[in-house]
């Protein structure tokens, strides 16, 4: 984080090595103490997106991946009940919208899957961003570089580099008549 800037939050999820489903996750996570975890971080943080790097389906490929991004979908209404996880004392959030960062890992042809559903928003995260003298895509790989637990070193990636963005929940800035995923948020 000391590279990227970001900010990580964590739940009392035990990573218990490899899982096959979000169904065997859960046995081991108890869900609704880790799904308050999550409603708890967004009530506290108010963020106004939430993408998800898995689908919430077994393409994830391993249960844990799986049961995280149905946390965040489960969390997007959980935040915004007032009702729910009352015991936080902290006011209910409304979370704009939900969007898995879907790509050719999942789907090889996505670029044209993209192109003809309107539940996708396209972003290149190659752009140079002169504010920080980096594209997005450089400040990745060099933030991905210090995951060395699992290998996840990478060289630097420069140019255009297309990402997608598959609407889960929320409302969908192309009823607005913008292709930009964040259109009507400040």
């Amino acid at each position: 984080r000391k590279i990227d800037g970001g900010e990580q939050f964590f739940t009392r999820a035990v990573d218990f090595g490899y899982s096959k489903t979000a169904d065997e996750t859960f046995d081991k996570w108890e869900k609704a103490l880790i799904l308050e975890d999550v409603v708890r971080v967004i009530r506290q943080f108010q963020p106004d997106v939430i993408i998800t790097r898995f689908p919430p389906d077994r393409r994830a490929g391993h249960g844990h991946h799986t049961a995280s991004a149905m946390l965040a979908l489960e969390a997007f209404d959980a935040a915004a009940d007032p009702k729910a996880f009352e015991g936080l004392s902290l006011a209910p959030w409304q979370v704009k919208r939900v969007y898995w960062n879907h790509s050719a890992w999942w789907e090889p042809k996505i670029d044209s899957l993209a192109a003809n559903d309107p539940s996708y928003f396209t972003v290149d995260v190659g752009t140079y961003l002169p504010e920080i003298g980096l594209s997005c895509n450089e400040l990745a790989s060099f933030s991905r570089t210090q995951h060395k637990s699992q290998g996840f070193g990478v060289s630097v990636a420069r140019g255009s580099q297309k990402e997608y963005l598959k609407l889960m929940k929320g409302d969908s800035p192309k009823e607005m008549g913008s292709t930009d995923f964040l259109a009507g948020i400040e």
